[in-house]
């Protein structure tokens, strides 16, 4: 019986969550052909969502406190509580279809070359009802065989390898906590040789009311990805040639804006610039003692065709090593 942990970051956003987790145990398969643990990572400061999740689903249930909160730092404390091998995170705003965990779980099985699935995102509610929220247009993809590959996943639903996560050294607590963890991850992945994968039909929706969320709390989102975008450029030594894939994404970001463009850039760089110093000698050092057995760079993965079909090629033992543990 194929096993995972499903780790679910939390704060706040009560019946949201009570809601997602719903949805999860009722997925099919789940406690016949499938087993599944629930852990809810938690950094609401009071005990509100703790006492409304252990009432309502008690022993079906794995409750986390992370020491510091942050959602890269909740969902590293998932996985470290995690006892099955594959890790599935997915957002307290996510709500997931009947088909979407064994779809996942059956994909990692049948896919020998991923490291990690991401599927389709859609909006649930809002302006945007129905429409896809992931991927977008600049998320570069590539299709090889029967096999989609994807230079990002990011934060909402993902399904990877706990030995994987592991080997990888997680999220980024320090630098990407609070937002953007999904990116820096996406980067380490690749450039350890864990390609990354979509499937279309993997589905998960994205609640657009749900307390708390961006889509409501944040009233300029475009000054936090001005932040990470720079921050992503600096880890991954970045600034001094041009990449054209990420150029591209941050154009996607921002030349919607105009002629203001380039100004909301600036002032989201204004806005995070304490952040940024302090966030500099920590790149600083990962640049330093960082050795990627492939030097992607973020964003520009399919940009080596030549490094990319060596990273997947040789991606099968690694994997494949860490699958045979799965099966013993």
């Amino acid at each position: 019986m194929p096993a995972a942990s499903v780790i679910i970051p939390s704060f706040k956003r009560i019946e949201q969550t009570v809601k997602t987790i719903q949805l999860l145990l009722a997925s099919d398969g789940v406690g016949k052909s499938v087993e599944l643990e629930i852990i809810v990572s938690d950094s609401t400061p009071d005990e509100s969502l703790h006492t409304a999740v252990s009432t309502r689903f008690g022993p079906d249930l794995i409750y986390v406190r992370p020491e510091n909160p942050g959602i890269a730092a909740n969902k590293n404390a998932g996985a470290k509580k995690a006892r099955h091998p594959i890790l599935i995170f997915c957002d307290s705003d996510m709500e997931v279809e009947k088909q979407t965990i064994v779809l996942t779980l059956e994909y990692l099985k049948t896919h020998d070359t991923a490291a990690a699935v991401g599927g389709t995102v859609l909006w649930r509610g809002g302006p945007h009802e129905g429409e896809r929220d992931r991927p977008r247009p600049e998320d570069r993809m590539k299709m090889i065989g029967p096999t989609t590959y994807t230079e990002a996943i990011y934060s909402r639903y993902m399904a990877t390898y706990k030995d994987v996560f592991a080997a990888v050294g997680g999220y980024d607590e320090v630098v990407f906590n609070m937002r953007g963890e999904g990116s820096d991850l996406s980067a380490r992945y690749w450039r350890a040789g864990f390609p990354l994968t979509y499937e279309s039909h993997i589905v998960v929706h994205h609640v657009h009311e749900a307390p708390e969320s961006a889509a409501l709390r944040v009233p300029h989102p475009e000054w936090g990805i001005a932040k990470d975008l720079l921050l992503l450029a600096y880890k991954y030594n970045m600034l001094d040639e041009d990449y054209p894939a990420f150029a591209a994404t941050v154009g996607m970001n921002f030349v919607p804006f105009g002629a203001q463009g380039v100004y909301r850039f600036m002032q989201g760089i204004g806005k995070y610039a304490e952040l940024l110093v302090q966030a500099k000698p920590i790149l600083d050092a990962f640049r330093a003692s960082d050795k990627p057995a492939y030097d992607f760079k973020f964003l520009e993965v399919f940009s080596n065709t030549a490094l990319f079909e060596r990273c997947i090629a040789e991606s099968v033992e690694k994997l494949n090593v860490i699958r045979k543990k799965i099966s013993t």
